[in-house]
């Protein structure tokens, strides 16, 4: 829903939550009667925090929190946050100036203030960790010898680092190291390149590291290679990327040395690379053996736009792709 239209919408409700104040000046019973109730003593409620219905709809509350409208000022989305409920009520308990200045103030070392509302929008519950842990973390870090420009880098694309404690983060990072024999320079840099890999599933890295080296039948020495130069490939469904390279090694017949030099080419959609193939095929020009003439390099199967592709690679007109697809 439009959030201009939905403020214009919105009903603020002014009831107070009562805790243990046990009245009110006026009650009404079922039939809009006005009930008296003798106040037995009155007290000061000014200081309680608003009660907020339940809700999936954040901007309902945008008009009577100061703490919704900061975060719309720094870009926030709380469209995205109010589709997890259970985040969106511990955000609304929280007040900007006690709970998330600090955290806003601590963000700006190491996400450029531009991106501040985009890494809250993806993990708003950065704002209910302690920022004393935060820095921590932080500081274990910089204990690895990890240099300023690598941390920022890490914790601006891992929105989700800093969730994990030291303890969490040392396993991690030990896990990657031992399984594929890295030295501590080369689990640097792969913790720096992909840093979401050290905080994915584990069952799935051990999933893609057996379909990888099992059934793809890629030697050690190559596996080592690929996680530090492509690590997305770890993080690809295990049925996708075994389709991808079935199709690229037993039908276009590519060998794992072009692969392994190529590695982006596992991380193609099968669809796309099976239609521009099959359209060399038609060409006359599927040769991708460097030593023979005509020879069209593998990239050309992922790299580029369609029209530079028919250009580039096809020597032939945009339209003429387009026709064969449909006959696919």
């Amino acid at each position: 829903m439009n959030l201009c239209y939905a403020l214009n919408r919105c009903f603020i409700s002014n009831v107070k939550s009562i805790r243990s104040v046990s009245n009110l000046v006026n009650f009404y019973d079922d039939k809009g009667k006005q009930v008296d109730k003798t106040l037995h003593s009155l007290e000061d409620v000014s200081e309680i925090e608003p009660y907020f219905q339940e809700s999936f709809n954040l901007s309902a509350y945008v008009n009577s929190s100061q703490t919704l409208q900061n975060l719309l000022h720094l870009n926030v989305n709380l469209s995205k946050i109010e589709k997890r409920p259970h985040i969106a009520s511990k955000i609304l308990k929280l007040d900007f100036n006690n709970d998330m200045k600090n955290h806003i103030l601590f963000l700006k070392d190491y996400v450029d203030e531009e991106n501040i509302g985009q890494f809250i929008t993806k993990n708003p519950l950065i704002l209910c960790e302690p920022v004393e842990d935060l820095q921590v973390r932080v500081n274990y870090l910089k204990s690895k010898h990890f240099s300023a420009d690598q941390i920022k880098r890490i914790i601006t694309r891992n929105p989700f680092w800093l969730m994990f404690s030291t303890l969490r983060i040392d396993k991690r990072l030990g896990y990657f190291q031992q399984k594929f024999t890295l030295e501590g320079k080369e689990i640097r840099q792969l913790a720096t390149n992909q840093p979401k890999i050290i905080t994915y599933n584990l069952h799935h890295i051990n999933t893609n590291s057996f379909v990888i080296k099992e059934e793809m039948g890629f030697t050690d020495i190559d596996v080592k290679y690929l996680i530090l130069r492509t690590p997305k490939i770890w993080m690809i469904n295990q049925k996708s990327l075994l389709d991808r390279f079935n199709y690229i090694h037993n039908v276009i017949k590519i060998q794992h040395s072009i692969i392994l030099h190529h590695p982006n080419v596992l991380l193609c959609r099968s669809f796309r690379i099976k239609q521009r193939h099959l359209f060399l095929i038609s060409l006359g020009r599927a040769q991708y053996d460097r030593n023979k003439e005509n020879y069209v390099p593998i990239t050309s199967l992922y790299e580029g736009t369609d029209l530079e592709f028919c250009r580039n690679h096809g020597k032939c007109h945009i339209d003429d792709f387009n026709l064969f697809l449909k006959t696919l």
